[in-house]
């Protein structure tokens, strides 16, 4: 049983997951870090599944695994889901297959994990010029999301919905998440806050795509964002399960 299960959801990524694969196999590999990557699919059009198949092979010391849905489209929450349902890892992470996330970053945040740790959540605004390659529209809105968080649980949290996060998996399991879309990410972030688990911040700076288009939609994310807040604020105070 590996001690890291790195869940990878994708949506026509079949250009990106080779580079993501490889920086991931010389990370966990060079820190001798004991995975197993499972590639979460969310029924693909393009070659990403037989991308997948053969990365499965290429990388023996990541014990990659494919998971793959059928039609409809569920969503980058629930092909999380579905990843951490089948991962065995104590602990998970979750890692965009566009090449976004500073996954050199993964070895300091399991270490941040095994010191007790529930939730290690890599932070893009934790320290000036790290946001520089997150679109302004972004950092607007990521502003106004800190205070909302900030009034509605009593918490300041630098970064609540990056999806580049370390989790204690079981944990995450046991408290249950439900959000099939990007508000999966201030979900768990939420709910380990809100279940006394210990919240680590590590410094990050996300990268430019370089590859396709991003899948994230601001305009279609929005209320999912805002829902789960909300949620987690009722809970709070005693007057909604979250």
């Amino acid at each position: 049983m590996p001690e890291l299960s790195i869940v990878v959801p994708c949506f026509n990524e079949a250009d990106n997951l080779p580079a993501v694969l490889a920086e991931l196999n010389s990370v966990c590999v060079e820190s001798n870090l004991d995975v197993e990557v499972l590639i979460s699919d969310d029924a693909s059009e393009d070659l990403t599944l037989d991308t997948a198949q053969a990365l499965h092979r290429k990388y023996p010391d990541l014990r990659v695994r494919v998971l793959h849905r059928y039609p409809p489209r569920r969503g980058y929450g629930a092909v999380v889901r579905y990843g951490l349902a089948h991962a065995t890892g104590r602990f998970a992470a979750v890692v965009a297959a566009d090449g976004e996330n500073p996954v050199e970053l993964l070895p300091e945040m399991l270490r941040q994990a095994r010191a007790g740790a529930q939730l290690v959540q890599c932070s893009r605004y934790s320290a000036a010029g790290d946001d520089t390659d997150v679109p302004g529209v972004f950092r607007f809105y990521q502003r106004v999301y800190r205070v909302l968080v900030r009034a509605f649980l009593g918490h300041t949290l630098p970064d609540s919905t990056y999806g580049f996060k370390l989790f204690d998996r079981v944990l995450a399991l046991a408290l249950g998440t439900g959000a099939n879309r990007f508000n999966l990410c201030p979900e768990i972030t939420f709910k380990m806050l809100l279940a006394g688990g210990k919240v680590v911040f590590v410094r990050g700076r996300r990268r430019a795509r370089t590859l396709g288009t991003s899948k994230f939609k601001l305009h279609r994310e929005l209320d999912g964002f805002l829902l789960v807040l909300l949620r987690a604020s009722l809970h709070r105070i005693g007057l909604a399960w979250f």
